[in-house]
């Protein structure tokens, strides 16, 4: 082999070595975004490392006990950066990968189990509301280029209930979204439950919300789901409650 041919490995073997063995703490500085995401006690290497992370919400904050990271050389070979990544804690479990590509990010193969109480500083609507019950989200693909995104998700939401209201639980729900370069279409379906609720609307790049859906009871539950259908909206001649859901994006940080 010629000498300028090991020269040339010999370097792209320390570059390699010295990337994959940058501390997790440097990772942890790299990857926090005040007043969105905050890493701290961080563990290991860029290669395989942990660290507690702190979620940032109009509402306030939500704590994951760790976030466990692995390098994927593999898909070094589709020109492509990727980490399958773990996440433990009582609020919030879950695992996937994340790539990131010459122009995209991707997320692949994401699933995530919550209760529903533990996002509200998430979301300060929610949080006069009081949901519980248990969230799932699957991802099987969904790709972003920082404007539009493509791909698919799905929401569900089982065991649903309210503190305004006394039926326990309302139902089972969920929502399916899907986008191919404009806004995400989302439709809402029932699963189970008393409470009927069904939907379509769209989540554009910037967070803005439009939805547009209908409610209803079973008749055994009418009386008892009252209240809460007449804060959801007037009632229509068959007796279903039409609702509309507008939310402008949040502010740029």
């Amino acid at each position: 082999m010629r000498l300028r041919s090991i020269v040339a490995l010999a370097v792209v073997a320390y570059l390699i070595f010295a990337v994959a063995t940058l501390p997790a703490r440097l990772v942890a500085h790299v990857a926090s975004v005040p007043g969105k995401i905050e890493l701290d006690d961080a563990r290991g290497t860029l290669w395989n490392g942990s660290a507690h992370a702190r979620l940032f919400g109009v509402g306030g904050s939500l704590d994951l006990d760790s976030i466990i990271w692995r390098f994927e050389p593999a898909r070094l070979v589709a020109g492509r950066i990727a980490f399958a990544f773990e996440t433990q804690g009582d609020a919030i479990e879950g695992h996937g990968r994340v790539e990131r590509g010459l122009a995209t990010w991707e997320a692949r193969d994401l699933h995530a189990k919550a209760r529903a109480e533990a996002l509200t500083p998430l979301a300060p609507l929610a949080a006069s509301w009081r949901p519980v019950g248990l969230l799932d989200l699957d991802v099987p693909a969904f790709t972003w280029d920082g404007s539009e995104g493509r791909g698919s998700a799905e929401a569900r939401w089982r065991e649903a209930a309210l503190a305004i209201s006394e039926v326990r639980p309302l139902g089972s729900y969920r929502a399916q979204a899907s986008a191919e370069g404009g806004p995400a279409r989302i439709v809402l379906s029932t699963l189970d439950g008393p409470l009927r609720v069904s939907g379509s609307g769209t989540l554009d790049a910037r967070g803005a919300l439009t939805f547009t859906g209908e409610a209803r009871s079973d008749p055994a539950s009418a009386a008892a789901l009252k209240p809460l259908l007449d804060l959801m909206g007037p009632v229509r001649a068959d007796g279903a409650r039409s609702f509309e859901w507008r939310s402008a994006a949040p502010p740029a940080r």
